[in-house]
């Protein structure tokens, strides 16, 4: 089989954007996202979603998935105020029907990065679970405790703490 120039294929990036229409105005979505800038968001969407405990919470990645996808792909300009409330303006933009027009556009696009964001929430998780993830979660938990040996050989052979030691282990039998 012969091979084909890379050049040869006339390749380029694609930086379509579709106008949606929307309450008079114009909104520019783009077709598609470099992979560079698909990562990050995907990042942003995973580390978002984390609650306190870092468990990686479906709802709150429905949720930042949307609004990353707009603060992306579309021209729309949102105040960092209104990023606050981001409860609010996910309602907003949902309930309003204007992500369901977003979703048809972006198609394939939105597709690649919900699935992207389950396989990384997965990868994550297995990892935490494994071998590997439980002993570093195990030396990060630890790593402020002292357990330097010369330093715990240092404190064993000072009488006062020797005898300290000596009254403890006689008062447990």
């Amino acid at each position: 089989m012969a091979k084909v120039g890379l050049t040869k294929l006339g390749l380029k990036k694609n930086t379509d954007v579709v106008n949606l229409t929307w309450n008079g105005q114009i909104i520019e979505v783009k077709a598609y996202l470099p992979i560079e800038e698909k990562l990050e968001m995907i990042s942003r969407i995973v580390n978002f979603s984390l609650d306190e405990n870092n468990f990686a919470n479906p709802a709150r990645i429905e949720i930042f998935t949307l609004l990353e996808v707009m603060y992306a792909y579309t021209n729309i300009n949102f105040t960092d105020k209104q990023k606050e409330n981001f409860l609010e303006l996910y309602d907003m933009i949902f309930s309003s029907g204007l992500w369901a027009e977003i979703k048809n556009i972006l198609g394939n696009e939105l597709n690649i990065i919900t699935t992207t964001t389950d396989e990384v929430v997965h990868e994550v998780y297995s990892y935490k679970n494994s071998a590997l993830g439980i002993l570093q979660a195990i030396v990060e938990d630890y790593e402020e405790l002292d357990l330097d040996a010369d330093k715990l050989k240092e404190k064993i052979a000072d009488k006062d703490n020797l005898k300290t030691l000596k009254n403890v282990m006689d008062k447990l039998g």
